[in-house]
C-alpha cells in the first residue's frame, strides 16, 4: 500500500465530451470540406483520388471482417463552358444559399480551387456559415403531423 500513497488519487468519473449542435454542425461541414479539398488537390495535381470507408461484412465461412470500400463522393466544384470554376456548398443534402440570390462561389481558374476551399474551411470554423447551414437544415425538416 505504500506505493499507492505516492500517487495522487481522485474521485472522478469519465463522461463523454458533448458537442453543442452548432459545434457538431461545423465539424461535419469541415469533414466534408476536407474531403472536397483532398479531391481538389488530386485534381490540380492530375492524379487519381479514391476515398475509402471501413465496412463490416461476413465472409463465406460466416465470420465478420472489416474491409475498406470505395466511398462515392460527388465534387462540389465544376466549370462552365468558358472555363470558369465554381464551388457550391452543401449541407443536409441541400445547396447552401450564401446570400439572397447566390448559391455558389466563383473561383475563376482551377489553380485557385484549393486555396478557396481552405478559406471556406476557415469560415466554417469561425461560424460564418452557421445561418446558411441552419436554414438548410430547417428546410429539410418536415413539419410534424398533429394527431
Amino acid at each position: 500500500m505504500s506505493t499507492l500513497t505516492k500517487l495522487k488519487l481522485a474521485n472522478a468519473s469519465r463522461k463523454p465530451v458533448e458537442e453543442t449542435p452548432q459545434e457538431r454542425m461545423r465539424s461535419r461541414m469541415t469533414e466534408h470540406l476536407t474531403e472536397q479539398l483532398a479531391m481538389a488537390t488530386a485534381l490540380v495535381e492530375n492524379r487519381p483520388y479514391a476515398a475509402t470507408r471501413t465496412v463490416t461484412k461476413k465472409n463465406e465461412d460466416g465470420s465478420t471482417v472489416t474491409v475498406e470500400r470505395d466511398k462515392r463522393l460527388r465534387p462540389w466544384y465544376w466549370h462552365d463552358l468558358s472555363g470558369k470554376w465554381f464551388l457550391e456548398l452543401r449541407y443536409a443534402n441541400t445547396v447552401l444559399s450564401l446570400t439572397k440570390d447566390q448559391n455558389a462561389i466563383e473561383i475563376g481558374t482551377k489553380d485557385k480551387l484549393v486555396p478557396t476551399i481552405q478559406t471556406v474551411i476557415e469560415a466554417v470554423k469561425a461560424g460564418e456559415l452557421d445561418a446558411a447551414m441552419n436554414a438548410a437544415l430547417a428546410s429539410r425538416k418536415k413539419p410534424s403531423k398533429a394527431a
